[in-house]
């Protein structure tokens, strides 16, 4: 039998600490729900390279505890571990846009939400242009800074690359190029949460993790640049129309460069993840989302990272997308970006 939810909360981190402890294929540990109440959900990718040994110990699997401190354990496997970036090729078949049954992969104004974008100084500074690649992410939504400036939000490893991005110099093209297009040039880069990497190897039982607890970027509009706090014409779901906190069962939908407009559910909430797989090292995060897909289906993929994830019921952004592993979509809580980069909902 499950617990009430904040008894769960309040050992959440002491409760990812054995389990990744325990097994080191564990990824993520989080809140979600058991029978008429609430326990924890590790999800472990079974196809990670570790020694039979050194996953389950000298007793075998049977070995995994059930419970923690009277809370119920429940797991599931995935086979893959969360990641993030898209890098695609910028001209070709499989360029983006080419043949695409997403429109959001084309050139649109005004813009709207889920559109795809590039940071296209920080690709050729890093000389992905050259290599006939560009890294591209999804517009989450539209938010008013401190300023009163009208930007874009969406991941940090979308709009500043990762730490590298330059305050104030970096262009965010929509939908992103091999070369500069002025006509494309929508926002530039105004600030980012820096991401901090953990050193390989790091364990939370040991205390060599460093947690996030976002990543996510703004780069204000450019003079003139018209945008909708809606999506794309023919996606019939709720845009964006406030914020709010995730709670377990939300239904859910997301719109990105990638999938498209896509239906899943809250199913974790103040999640412990990592490492995830970013250019910088693993990173770490805590208090996540996870959503899953209604009925199985894919709810994310590469290159929807930044997606904001909006509740059907009343449109209310609960998180932004930052991650996933083909079944699990992770994403930061909307209250914590919306507080580290001091703005709030155009």
């Amino acid at each position: 039998m499950g617990v009430e939810i904040q008894e769960a909360l309040d050992s959440v981190q002491d409760a990812a600490s054995v389990l990744f402890d325990h097994d080191p294929t564990t990824r993520s540990v989080g809140v979600g729900k058991n029978g008429n109440g609430f326990g924890y959900i590790a999800i472990r990718n079974i196809k990670a390279p570790v020694a039979y040994a050194a996953k389950f110990g000298l007793g075998g699997q049977a070995a995994m505890p059930e419970k923690f401190r009277g809370i119920p354990i429940h797991y599931q496997n995935s086979t893959a571990d969360p990641s993030s970036l898209a890098r695609v090729p910028h001209t070709g078949p499989a360029s983006p846009g080419v043949g695409s049954l997403i429109p959001e992969q084309q050139l649109h104004r005004p813009l709207a939400c889920g559109l795809q974008i590039q940071n296209f100084d920080d690709d050729d500074r890093e000389g992905e242009l050259a290599k006939g690649f560009m890294i591209i992410g999804t517009l989450g939504c539209f938010v008013e800074l401190a300023n009163h400036a009208v930007a874009i939000l969406s991941n940090n490893h979308v709009v500043a690359g990762e730490n590298r991005g330059q305050i104030g110099k970096d262009r965010i093209l929509q939908p992103g190029n091999f070369s500069f297009d002025p006509a494309m040039h929508v926002a530039t880069l105004s600030d980012f949460a820096q991401l901090v990497a953990s050193p390989s190897g790091a364990s939370i039982v040991g205390g060599s993790v460093v947690y996030n607890d976002i990543d996510a970027g703004v780069a204000s509009l450019s003079l003139g640049q018209i945008h909708v706090q809606s999506y794309l014409p023919g996606r019939l779901a709720a845009g964006p129309k406030g914020t709010a906190t995730a709670t377990v069962n939300d239904r859910v939908h997301k719109v990105g460069r990638t999938t498209g407009l896509t239906y899943g559910e809250v199913k974790q909430v103040g999640v412990v993840v990592g490492p995830v797989g970013y250019g910088i090292g693993g990173c770490w995060f805590r208090q996540s989302i996870i959503i899953e897909g209604v009925n199985g289906t894919t709810f994310s993929d590469h290159g929807d990272s930044g997606s904001a994830i909006v509740r059907d019921s009343d449109g209310m952004v609960l998180g932004l997308l930052y991650a996933g592993n083909g079944t699990q979509t992770y994403a930061c809580p909307i209250g914590s970006v919306m507080s580290r980069l001091n703005c709030r909902l155009a």
